[in-house]
């Protein structure tokens, strides 16, 4: 079968694309032709249908003196006619059995269904994010998880500015949302596959296609894991981590007033983002000598360095659709302490795989981090159940089965 693979990037850009990678791979050990339709960057992994790829979009034009380039810039985060036009020309050269959508909205946009709608193309798209029901995309408000919108009362993006705290990108982000809504584009896919019960039961709550959503887990291939635990990097001190972006949904601001309370316990945070400089001003103004800034790393070090600590914490202040950096972590038999929100809970059990906390709940996290920390027996037995557990909830052949079951062809 010929496959088509829509992502808004065709190279490492999070966990949207860990999964696109991974499902990618997937398809092509099973025989299948993998054809990718994505937004062109320097970036990009090689292929022969760049071609066809659509110019890429550039926010920052936005924030600049040029109301034309900006509006350009807008409009075609709405409705793009090129994506239209470009998708067109491909299916006209290549034959296309059926299609995989994944984060497609602000660039590729959703204007895309129709054309293979009309060429009787099935169509799944993976829920990366909450886009379709939330215009700011991760239910998160000036800092506060909201629902607002539900029912579709998108104009609360704009009269609560919830999109960068900018009346304009929430107009714009609302706009979107009610656009998309009107052409009922939605209707159009066959099935929308939620990666965790959470993002299942959200959209479900929300009443967005509801007989259209599937709950399937993602895989993915532990060979990488496997590797790293024959040849393990050797660190000569005890270390827990924090790996994830540095923005305030991710809750590193929250590991280090937790850490504040731990001094004898060394951290490292892999990542960087918006947050930062300011993390690292927090640091330095709290003499907080056992944290170590490491910058971003490879996925290989990554592995290494998680593999060499003691456990991982996943301080998610967001409504988290799954984190391949828990699922990382656990597969390399490591506890995590993780916050009790999204799909967290779904993976780390508490007191069986892990330990849960009230996300941004410092100092109930810092209490967690000294006791775990202090018992080397319990560090096995729950790192010793995650890898259990994650081996079992994320495979890959469970994932293939699933998405056989949505497409038989397969």
């Amino acid at each position: 079968m010929n496959i088509l693979v829509v992502n808004w990037t065709w190279y490492p850009s999070g966990g949207d694309w860990t999964y696109v990678e991974n499902v990618v791979n997937l398809y092509r050990q099973k025989g299948h032709n993998v054809i990718p339709f994505s937004m062109k960057d320097e970036r990009n992994f090689q292929t022969p249908y760049a071609g066809y790829f659509i110019e890429n979009i550039d926010y920052k034009k936005i924030n600049k003196r040029s109301l034309t380039a900006g509006v350009k810039v807008l409009t075609k985060s709405i409705y793009s006619t090129e994506a239209q036009k470009n998708l067109e020309r491909l299916l006209t050269d290549v034959k296309i059995d059926f299609a995989h959508i994944n984060v497609i909205h602000h660039y590729i946009t959703p204007t895309i269904l129709k054309i293979l709608k009309d060429r009787n193309i099935p169509i799944i798209w993976t829920l990366h994010e909450y886009t379709p029901i939330c215009p700011e995309s991760t239910f998160i408000s000036h800092d506060q998880v909201c629902e607002r919108c539900f029912g579709g009362a998108f104009y609360n993006c704009v009269t609560h500015s919830c999109k960068k705290g900018s009346y304009l990108a929430s107009t714009v982000a609302a706009l979107e949302n009610y656009v998309h809504e009107y052409l009922n584009y939605y209707a159009l896919v066959d099935y929308y596959i939620c990666p965790s019960a959470f993002v299942y039961n959200k959209f479900k709550q929300f009443n967005f296609q509801t007989n259209k959503l599937v709950q399937l887990y993602h895989g993915y291939d532990y060979t990488g894991i496997e590797a790293v635990k024959q040849n393990p990097l050797l660190f000569n001190e005890r270390y827990i981590v924090f790996v994830g972006r540095l923005e305030k949904i991710k809750g590193a601001h929250t590991v280090l007033n937790a850490i504040k309370s731990c001094p004898n316990i060394h951290l490292k945070i892999i990542g960087t983002g918006t947050q930062e400089a300011a993390l690292k001003e927090f640091k330095e103004t709290h003499q907080l000598s056992n944290v170590a800034f490491m910058g971003k790393k490879s996925k290989h070090e990554t592995l290494q360095i998680i593999n060499g600590s003691d456990f991982l914490i996943c301080a998610s202040e967001w409504y988290e659709v799954l984190g391949f950096t828990v699922v990382e972590a656990m597969a390399l038999g490591k506890p995590v302490i993780g916050s009790a929100i999204g799909a967290v809970p779904e993976m780390v059990i508490n007191n069986k795989t892990g330990l849960l906390f009230e996300p941004g709940n410092y100092s109930q996290l810092a209490a967690l981090i000294r006791d775990l920390y202090d018992d080397a027996e319990q560090i096995a037995l729950l790192g010793k159940n995650a890898q259990q557990h994650i081996n079992m909830l994320i495979d890959n052949e469970k994932h293939f089965q699933g998405l056989r079951k949505l497409i038989p062809a397969l």
